[in-house]
């Protein structure tokens, strides 16, 4: 069974093989512009029959490149937009060119329009004819893009600056608010005094008798005064009577003295005679 088996795959192998020789050999002559080769008849090629009852259902083969490919894991993947134009020295598709190949989204002055073709020239000096639907009014996608992320980072960045100074602002004024809140309580205070002064300036009734009552307070320590000062003269003249007293005792004294003791010398002698 297995060999009837390798012996049909091996006829239809070689079968496949005539057929695919004899395909190039007719179309490889035309294909270059010379006259087919004269091929001869192929031999038959004989192949052993069998039994109807004899024949195996063959059962389609695992595809061998399929089965030595690596697995690999299906991605997502974008097609990419940056490509290259030919600049050429007149406008037409095989002209000669001027540079391989200007890169998708590079800047140029258009200087002419002919026939769906513009002359061109770039910053660095390659002039030439490129197709017109290559030169476009805007910058490309990956230049918008590139751009776009540029600004957002200046934005983001002028954000950052603005929140920190949005900050330090709040913290000022917090701190004004606490100054105003400070203020009012002065003026609060200062309300309070001012109208303590009104109350008073308003009431001339009041303001006269207090001034009343100041003036007699001022007759009552002027007599006051003028009794302490009377008290001040009698107690200095009465300093200077007692030292009038002592001076005179002390002079009736010493006089006393002197009459007293020569008496008193003659009474000794006396009593020394007797």
């Amino acid at each position: 069974m297995i060999l009837q088996r390798s012996i049909l795959i091996q006829n239809l192998m070689k079968q496949t093989i005539f057929t695919i020789a004899t395909l190039l050999m007719l179309v490889v002559p035309a294909a270059l512009g010379q006259a087919p080769m004269n091929t001869q008849p192929a031999p038959e090629i004989k192949t052993e029959t069998t039994d109807p009852a004899d024949v195996v259902d063959i059962e389609p083969s695992v595809n061998i490149v399929d089965a030595e490919e690596p697995l690999f894991e299906p991605e997502t993947r974008y097609v990419a937009d940056e490509f290259f134009v030919p600049l050429r020295e007149t406008p037409c598709p095989r002209c000669k060119i001027v540079h391989w190949g200007i890169k998708s989204g590079t800047q140029v002055t258009l200087l002419n329009l002919r026939d769906g073709w513009g002359l061109v020239e770039t910053s660095k000096g390659y002039k030439g004819w490129m197709e017109e639907q290559f030169i476009a009014l805007t910058p490309s996608g990956k230049e918008l893009l590139e751009a776009s992320n540029t600004e957002l980072i200046r934005v983001k960045t002028n954000a950052e600056q603005l929140n920190k100074t949005i900050s330090e602002l709040e913290q000022d004024i917090d701190a004004l608010k606490q100054t105003v809140t400070e203020l009012q309580e002065d003026k609060q205070v200062l309300n309070r005094q001012l109208l303590d002064v009104v109350g008073l300036n308003s009431d001339p009734v009041a303001l006269n008798e207090q001034n009343q009552t100041l003036v007699k307070q001022n007759h009552i320590l002027q007599s006051d005064n003028d009794v302490l000062i009377a008290e001040v003269e009698i107690l200095e003249n009465d300093r200077r009577n007692q030292s009038y007293l002592y001076g005179g005792l002390t002079v009736f004294l010493g006089a006393l003295l002197v009459v007293l003791i020569p008496r008193l010398k003659g009474r000794k002698r006396l009593s020394e005679w007797g």
